[in-house]
């Protein structure tokens, strides 16, 4: 049975999932140009060095 006709399942192409790392230093200039972003990227770096702090006292 050929599963490429209409109604018959159709495998999406893979797409490479990239790391928040990859993806800050893909768009280095660019985000260094933009003040909000950097604030937003530095947030998100803060919120999770205390998680890990957190995670850390936990245990």
């Amino acid at each position: 049975m050929n599963t490429n006709m209409s109604g018959g399942r159709r495998s999406m192409p893979k797409r490479k999932v990239k790391t928040y790392q990859q993806l800050i230093q893909e768009n280095k200039e660019a985000i260094m140009g933009n003040p909000k972003l950097m604030n937003v990227i530095y947030d998100r770096i803060d919120r999770k060095h205390q998680k890990n702090l957190q995670e850390q006292n936990n245990t």
